[in-house]
């Protein structure tokens, strides 16, 4: 553990419960349920590697560790912004594109990268050709935005016909009602303006790995969940008429039925900017 003055990586696990940041050298500071443990060797999935159960002095030890390094390098969060540059890819390089790097755990597209960068384009130069910028609809009724490291993105699919009669119903009725539906579980709608995807819509179900997994606890809908979206059920029945049928997920026994689409994926951060 002297040598940490190289470069540093992250990598988060499947797992909810363990943060793995991998050194190099192959060595593994890993978090799991009350201990800390130090593996040094091949990945901790692999036979041969050596685990030490950390001490109290020994966790203190870890925990400033952990704390001095450089924040690129931390499992830190994204604040979101009225402008998200999204950058699908099938790979972490992702053409070199900029911005936070998350990967799909859950949902449809499990496995994809996604670069997510944060401002308007303008301010950032031109939109790589597999780049697309989204705006929050309705932004001035959605409130003051959060910090996240998990985006629940559903992919909708509005009818041409009523695309600007949706976004005067998100501005006026669905951001009061979910933009705030929870501090830590927050439903936002944004709109594609310019890039491969433009004039589509997704809403981005805010939230932190902590919240995940408190109202989703192994993916499932949690009491408390259901409780959470009890009050806005009455918005579903006039949603349903801006969405092309079948799109959206109706099944009454999902807490967000309606809310969800049958596209979805959830994005777990795994890097920050250099």
């Amino acid at each position: 553990m002297s040598d940490l003055s190289g470069k540093i990586w992250q990598n988060l696990a499947t797992a909810s419960d363990s943060l793995r940041i991998a050194l190099q050298r192959e060595t593994f500071v890993v978090r799991e349920p009350g201990k800390w443990t130090v593996l040094v060797g091949r990945p901790p999935t692999s036979r041969g590697v050596y685990s030490l159960a950390m001490t109290r002095m020994r966790f203190i030890g870890v925990t400033l560790l952990i704390a001095s390094l450089p924040l690129s390098a931390q499992a830190s969060k994204m604040k979101l912004e009225e402008f998200l540059r999204l950058t699908p890819s099938t790979t972490a390089t992702g053409g070199a594109a900029a911005g936070h790097l998350f990967q799909a755990d859950r949902g449809s597209r499990k496995g994809q990268h996604l670069h997510v960068a944060t401002g308007a384009a303008a301010d950032a130069g031109a939109l790589g050709p597999a780049t697309s910028e989204y705006q929050l609809v309705g932004a001035k009724t959605a409130g003051a935005l959060p910090d996240v490291d998990v985006l629940g993105i559903h992919y909708l699919k509005v009818r041409p016909d009523r695309r600007d009669a949706f976004e005067t119903f998100v501005t006026r009725t669905l951001n009061p009602a979910v933009a705030t539906l929870r501090p830590d579980l927050r439903l936002l709608y944004y709109k594609a303006v310019r890039g491969p995807d433009t004039g589509s819509y997704i809403t981005i179900f805010a939230l932190t790995r902590e919240s995940r997994d408190k109202y989703w606890p192994g993916g499932s809908d949690s009491d408390v969940l259901r409780a959470a979206f009890a009050p806005v059920k009455t918005h579903t029945k006039e949603l349903l008429t801006y969405l092309v049928e079948g799109s959206a997920l109706t099944d009454e026994k999902f807490a967000a039925a309606v809310y969800e689409s049958r596209d979805w994926s959830d994005f777990v951060l795994v890097a920050r900017p250099q």
